[in-house]
């Protein structure tokens, strides 16, 4: 089983969970990221890895070339001479791409325990033996993902 999907628009990179005195809390840019990606995801895949499964991902995040670049660093940077080495990190890439393949989860009160409120592709990102992370530059920012089953190389 296999899945490729894309998430057009700049990679973004996992932010820190933000702490008040009465609650913690994942960021509004975060948490809406995970969602197109989840929506990404799962548009493109009726299926669903099981629990057991070990998987392999592979993620490239194509950044889009700054417009102040001149022509020839342009070219170089579509050429795949001159790479990205900005933000955001490329562990921060992987990590909000791997948890926007999750389940969506939210408590419920009444049952005391976490309900699925959408379904991702797999049922925890723990089931990731291998992953893949890229960046390059490229005319449309996007990232492109890749996830199959891992065959133990």
């Amino acid at each position: 089983m296999r899945v490729e999907f894309i998430v057009d628009g700049q990679p973004i990179g996992k932010a820190r969970p933000r702490v008040t005195r009465t609650v913690t809390f994942t960021p509004k840019r975060t948490s809406q990221y995970e969602e197109l990606v989840r929506y990404a995801a799962t548009s493109n895949f009726e299926g669903y890895f099981e629990k057991g499964c070990a998987l392999d991902v592979k993620i490239i995040a194509y950044f889009g070339v700054p417009k102040s670049y001149t022509k020839k660093r342009r070219e170089n940077c579509l050429a795949g001479i001159e790479l990205p080495t900005k933000k955001p990190d490329i562990d921060n890439i992987g990590k909000i791409v791997l948890d926007g393949m999750n389940p969506k989860l939210r408590k419920n009160k009444q049952l005391h325990k976490m309900v699925e409120v959408m379904r991702g592709i797999y049922q925890d990102d723990q089931q990731v033996t291998y992953l893949t992370v890229k960046k390059r530059y490229a005319d449309r920012a996007r990232v492109e993902v890749r996830v199959k089953e891992d065959e133990g190389k």
